[in-house]
């Protein structure tokens, strides 16, 4: 039988393109900008105040001239904004066309072995040159198959090239600037550069599902007294919305939790009443009432939760943001190491089976672990690590399951996405780090048609992505890290209900060494599951790299 292994796909070959320089070019376009926005504000603001030594006359003939002055350095800087985001574009076009490209060339290489162990155990084996044929035969028609993929994908890539060459020649319009929100490469205070392209794009009051992009276009567009006027007409709405500034957010919920202590605090207390009437009483079942009352401490367990989140929060050391809070249920709780607005690296913690609002004391913990290691990684970068409770997570039987997963989809990626669109400056570098089931949510909103936007990906104790492929997390390999401890009982776990495990080989991940972790402990995961984040350990060490962007 003739050798499969050497049949080749026989893909074009791939475009010419350098994202590397793209991006930079992109970055010079931000540094122009932001140079020429300090020079010329500066110079507007000098001669502000220049101006109240002259008469009116001339005082009004200085300030005009420096606003004229600013209105075309502002041209200039709509222009510059523009570039760098089109630009950036234009680079994951050629990424998204790349990631297709790579697992075209997986499905080949698991199709050779696949129809060369089928032919091994059957009768083709036995066929010789007849069954050699069959096999090419068989290998020709994938072949033909993921060939005529690729024409699709080139196609799509070839159409998006014309696009950026337009978008180039002709300017901003409505429909590139909406391509360019719908990726999140520009926030609303850069698209308010863009005058009467954008006002149609601003929606008159908010519904709660608009895309990220479009919330912060919305916030943006308004005046300073119009803003407040919204946080005091709508704080609920705000307080959880991803595109809304991440102070702004952060005022409105420490506002809401300190109302839920004081809600917390009234409940007890009625409590307390309650069981001290039913002690008084002492008759028939009112003393068995009493006692369970008494022995219930759910409701004092979670106001101590809610005071520690609050002491953490006003620690002068340490600059937090709460983004979300709810005490309903499982609830939501998402707390910001660091401003994620203005940071260099913002990373995001993503919990896995019984994590509930209760668990983000020990998150936060967490956090403030990888944000130290990011900080030694690269001392002059700016760091934010949040810890995101922002989905209903599994209880153990559910873990095994993927519904948990799925429903947690909308909500990291519009998180993420709300990331990029309230960032200053030039594109923050982003990685989500996935932990038990957490990383089962990463892997299924990595391969959503949603979307994961992010730069790296993490995944620690993991059962399963519900991928066949690191290809498959739309990524490159490289980008994509993974590790499990020695000692973690998870590995007893992978490979039954989520996919392959990521540590394997074939899976194509950058795997990473961590400890091998504590033995004993309950089953079935035990305690070398919640290592990974312990100081001094390989992987803390490894996850605040790539935090920092310093990972080999």
């Amino acid at each position: 039988m003739s050798d499969l292994s050497s049949m080749s796909l026989g893909l074009p070959e791939d475009i010419d393109a350098d994202v590397g320089a793209i991006e930079s070019g992109a970055d010079q376009l931000d540094t122009v900008r932001q140079n020429m926005l300090g020079q010329s504000e500066g110079t507007h603001s000098q001669f502000r105040s220049s101006a109240g030594e002259f008469t009116d006359l001339v005082a009004w003939n200085i300030v005009s001239s420096s606003s004229r002055e600013l209105s075309s350095w502002q041209e200039a800087a709509a222009s510059l904004t523009y570039g760098a985001a089109v630009l950036r574009q234009w680079g994951l076009d050629i990424e998204a066309y790349r990631a297709e490209r790579a697992k075209l060339e997986t499905r080949w290489e698991e199709g050779k072995v696949r129809i060369d162990e089928e032919a091994n155990g059957s009768i083709l084996g036995s066929l010789g040159r007849e069954g050699a044929g069959i096999t090419e035969g068989q290998l020709e028609t994938l072949r033909e198959e993921l060939l005529s993929e690729h024409s699709g994908h080139w196609e799509t890539l070839m159409e998006q090239a014309e696009q950026t060459e337009k978008d180039l020649r002709n300017g901003p319009s409505q429909e590139s600037l909406e391509r360019l929100i719908e990726s999140s490469l520009l926030t609303g205070s850069q698209l308010t550069y863009f005058g009467d392209a954008v006002p149609s794009m601003v929606p008159d009051e908010l519904s709660g599902d608009e895309h990220p992009s479009v919330v912060n276009l919305w916030w943006t567009s308004m005046t300073e007294e119009e803003q407040e006027q919204a946080v005091r007409d709508h704080p609920e709405l705000l307080r959880e919305l991803d595109g809304i500034p991440a102070a702004v957010r952060d005022q409105l919920n420490r506002d809401h939790l300190d109302d839920e202590i004081e809600r917390f605090e009234e409940e007890i207390a009625e409590r307390d009443e309650e069981i001290g009437e039913a002690a008084a009483r002492g008759s028939n079942g009112s003393d068995a009432i009493a006692l369970a009352m008494a022995n219930d401490d759910t409701l004092d367990n979670q106001l101590q939760e809610l005071k520690e989140l609050r002491e953490s929060l006003e620690d002068e050391s340490a600059d937090r943001y709460l983004l979300a809070l709810d005490t309903e249920g499982d609830g939501r709780a998402i707390v910001a190491n660091g401003n994620p607005d203005t940071a260099d690296n913002v990373a995001t913690l993503v919990p896995g089976t019984t994590t509930t609002w209760e668990s983000i004391n020990d998150q936060v913990g967490r956090g403030d672990n990888l944000l130290e290691s990011a900080s030694n990684a690269d001392p002059n970068g700016s760091h934010s690590v949040i810890s995101w409770i922002g989905y209903d997570a599994p209880n153990v039987p559910e873990a095994a399951f993927e519904g948990r997963a799925e429903d947690a989809v909308s909500e990291l990626s519009s998180f993420q996405d709300g990331l990029r669109s309230t960032h200053q400056g030039p594109p923050s570098h982003n990685t989500v780090i996935g932990h038990s089931y957490g990383s089962t949510v990463v892997g299924h909103t990595a391969q959503s048609d949603a979307g994961l936007d992010t730069d790296e990906v993490i995944l620690v104790g993991s059962p399963g992505t519900n991928a066949d492929h690191v290809t498959d997390l739309n990524l490159p390999a490289e980008n994509v890290h993974v590790s499990t401890a020695e000692n973690d009982g998870i590995t007893n776990l992978t490979g039954l209900t989520h996919g392959m495990d990521p540590t394997d080989p074939e899976f194509g991940a950058n795997v990473f060494e961590s400890n091998p972790g504590s033995v004993g402990g309950s089953w079935p995961l035990g305690p070398a599951h919640s290592e990974y984040f312990d100081p001094r350990t390989k992987s803390l060490l490894h996850m605040g790299r790539v935090i920092a962007g310093q990972a080999e």
